[in-house]
C-alpha cells in the first residue's frame, strides 16, 4: 500500500495550485462564486474528474481502474496512467481548501458518483465536465448505530438542527444550476424549479439555501448504495479540504509571527508561540495520511472503506479546529475581523467541520464498526 502522492497526483495538485494562485486571491474569494473561474477549472479537468469519459470527463470515477485508456489531459499534459478517483480528488480538494475556493468542486465529484452512468443524467454530466454547470447535493443523514455501511454525511451543515421538514439547507444551492436530492426512501431526484430561500450560514461562500420540497424529475430509485458511496467520497473530499485550509492558516500565521513585533522582538521568537504552531503542524501532518488512507480504501474497495472515511473526517476536523484556535490566538482579535484574510479560512473550517458529518457522528460510525456483532471490518481484503 503506497499512500505517498504519485507523480500524477502531484501534477493534479500543482496544476490546480497554479490556476488558483492566479484566480483565487482573497479578494476573489470575497467576491464569491465566479463562472469564469469555474470554467477554468473545467478546462483543466477538475470539474469532470469523476465524470465518465463518454461524457467528456477524465473518467476516474467508479468502474475506473486508474489505468484505463491513455490520452487524458490535465492542464495540457498527458496522463498515461491517471491516479484513481478519490486519490486525485484529495489532491484537488486540498488545494481548494488551501485557496479557500468558493466553487462547489467537491459537490461536482459527488454528483458524478450519484449520477454514475444514468442516461437521464447525461446532459448534466457533460455540463460538469465542461465547467458549464454547477451542482448542489443533498444526501439523507444516516444512523451510525446501524454499524458498517454508508458514512453519515450531509452537504448542508452549519444550520440549526430544527430545520423545517422537507426543506433542508443545501450548500451552494443559492446559485447552483442543478440540485440533486437523495430522499429518505432512496430516490435520486433533481429538484424542481421551486423557490430557493437563501439561509445565512457561518461561511457565506457556501451559498446555503433551502430547497422547496416536491417537483422535479426522478433520476433513479433504490439509490441508497450510490448515496452511501457518494457520502463517503464527500467526507473524504471535505477532510482533504480541511487539511488544505489548516495548512494555509498555518503558513499565514507563521509569516505573521515572524513580522509582528512586540517589546522589541518578533512574537515568533517566543516559545509559547513556537509550541502552539508546532502543535498545529503535527495535527495537520498526522491528519494528511489518514485522509490518504481513506482515499486509497475508497478507490480499492477495501472492507474498511466506510470506517476509514469516518476516521479521515474526524482527524481532519480535529486538525483544522486546532489550526483555527491556534492561529487565531497568535493573531489576536484582528483575526476575527471580516477585513482580515484569516477570517476567510476560519469561517470555511467552522462550516466544513460540520458538513458531510461532524466529528460526533463520524466517531459514532467508527465505534459502531469496531464493536459490530461480527467484528470490525477488516483493513485489507481477504486473500
Amino acid at each position: 500500500m503506497r499512500l505517498a502522492p504519485t507523480p500524477e497526483e502531484q501534477l493534479f495538485a500543482r496544476t490546480a495550485r497554479e490556476l488558483l494562485a492566479a484566480r483565487c486571491a482573497p479578494a476573489d474569494v470575497r467576491a464569491g462564486f465566479s463562472p469564469d473561474r469555474w470554467r477554468a477549472l473545467g478546462g483543466i479537468g477538475a470539474t469532470g474528474l469523476l465524470v465518465p469519459e463518454e461524457y467528456g470527463g477524465l473518467g476516474l470515477g467508479p468502474g475506473s481502474d486508474g489505468h484505463g485508456p491513455g490520452g487524458q489531459h490535465l492542464g495540457g499534459q498527458r496522463l498515461d496512467e491517471p491516479p484513481l478517483g478519490a486519490q486525485a480528488l484529495v489532491a484537488l480538494t486540498e488545494e481548494a481548501g488551501r485557496a479557500c475556493l468558493p466553487e462547489p468542486l467537491l459537490e461536482a465529484a459527488v454528483a458524478a458518483v450519484l449520477l454514475g452512468g444514468l442516461p437521464k443524467g447525461a446532459d448534466l454530466l457533460r455540463g460538469l465536465a465542461e465547467g458549464a454547470v454547477t451542482v448542489a447535493v443533498s444526501l439523507p443523514a444516516q444512523d451510525p448505530a446501524r454499524g458498517p455501511g454508508p458514512v453519515p454525511a450531509s452537504a448542508s451543515a452549519s444550520v440549526p438542527a430544527s430545520e423545517p421538514a422537507g426543506q433542508p439547507a443545501v450548500a451552494h444551492a443559492a446559485y447552483a444550476d442543478h440540485v440533486l436530492v437523495v430522499t429518505e426512501d432512496g430516490e435520486l431526484r433533481e429538484a424542481g424549479a421551486g423557490p430557493r430561500t437563501p439561509v445565512a450560514g457561518v461561511d457565506p461562500n457556501r451559498g446555503l439555501a433551502r430547497v422547496a420540497d416536491g417537483g422535479g424529475r426522478v433520476l433513479a430509485r433504490e439509490w441508497e448504495a450510490a448515496a452511501g458511496k457518494a457520502a463517503r467520497l464527500g467526507a473524504i473530499g471535505a477532510a482533504a479540504d480541511l487539511v488544505g485550509a489548516a495548512a494555509a492558516m498555518l503558513e499565514r500565521t507563521v509569516e505573521y509571527a515572524k513580522g509582528r513585533v512586540q517589546f522589541g522582538s518578533p512574537i515568533g521568537e517566543r516559545q509559547a508561540v513556537k509550541h502552539r504552531l508546532a502543535d498545529v503542524l503535527l495535527a495537520v501532518e498526522f491528519a494528511r495520511p489518514v485522509v490518504a488512507r481513506a482515499a486509497y480504501a475508497y478507490d480499492h474497495g477495501l472492507p474498511s472503506a466506510a470506517r476509514d472515511a469516518a476516521m479521515a473526517k474526524v482527524f481532519a476536523n480535529e486538525a483544522a479546529g486546532k489550526a483555527a484556535r491556534g492561529c487565531l490566538q497568535v493573531h489576536g482579535a484582528i483575526g476575527y475581523t471580516d477585513e482580515y484574510d484569516l477570517s476567510l479560512w476560519l469561517r470555511r473550517v467552522w462550516a466544513l467541520s460540520a458538513a458531510w458529518g461532524d466529528s460526533t457522528r463520524h466517531r459514532a460510525a467508527v465505534t459502531a464498526d469496531l464493536f459490530a456483532q461480527d467484528g470490525p471490518s477488516p483493513s485489507c481484503p481477504s486473500r
